[in-house]
């Protein structure tokens, strides 16, 4: 792992490291001459998911609202929302949020019942084909893509639901605001988080909420 993230911070952007570490620097300097425009989030994303991405502040203040008003939300799922959302983050370190994690979907805002923590869950953040891979590994409701760098405090994963034990899919290039919500695709930001842990925060997603935050720690913590 220390190998892993020398060589992270040695080679110059994050997806093209994990090149190296997969094919070579050979293949490593021609895909960064054929593929570069693969690697930036902004050549592979909707212009409903920027759009949604965007408007991540507006999501956030509109679903806290909702959910303050909201009847019958119990006090330890508020206490629960409010760690995780005042949690500082710190420069995202690629090698270092490899392997499993434990995760947790808290639904905030909506119009049904204003915040609802679901239970933990197994996730996994690997590396396939050159780039970061989110995946969702387990639950009634999963999710899988592409985490591509976004700056130093944040990464940007654009992933696609899927139900059960059902095959991944990709994340969908031509989708609108009038793909069905079921298979709607899944735009985030993910942060690094100073107490170990990470969260990713999806603007407006199709069902249940205003936003929707996922919490991740490491499953022995």
């Amino acid at each position: 792992m220390r190998h892993l993230a020398k060589t992270l911070k040695t080679v110059a952007g994050g997806a093209l490291a994990l090149v190296v570490l997969l094919t070579g620097p050979v293949a490593a300097q021609e895909a960064a001459t054929d593929n570069l425009a693969a690697y930036r989030w902004e050549n592979t994303i909707t212009d409903f998911d920027k759009s949604r991405l965007e408007r991540l502040e507006e999501a956030i203040a509109l679903g806290n609202e909702k959910a303050r008003a909201a009847e019958n939300v119990d006090y330890g799922d508020r206490v629960t929302l409010a760690r995780v959302m005042d949690a500082e983050p710190v420069p995202v370190d690629d090698a270092a949020i490899l392997g499993w994690w434990a995760c947790r979907l808290i639904k905030v805002g909506g119009d049904l019942t204003g915040l609802v923590v679901y239970p933990y869950f197994d996730c996994r953040i690997k590396v396939v084909d050159g780039f970061l891979f989110f995946e969702k590994r387990s639950g009634s409701q999963r999710m899988s893509g592409r985490l591509y760098q976004r700056d130093t405090m944040s990464r940007v994963l654009l992933a696609a639901p899927t139900t059960g034990d059902a095959p991944q899919r990709p994340y969908v290039t031509d989708a609108d605001e009038n793909t069905d919500p079921q298979i709607q695709n899944e735009a985030g930001i993910l942060q690094q988080l100073e107490n170990g842990r990470m969260r990713v925060l999806f603007p407006f997603p199709a069902l249940e909420a205003t936003y929707t935050v996922m919490d991740l720690k490491r499953p022995d913590a």
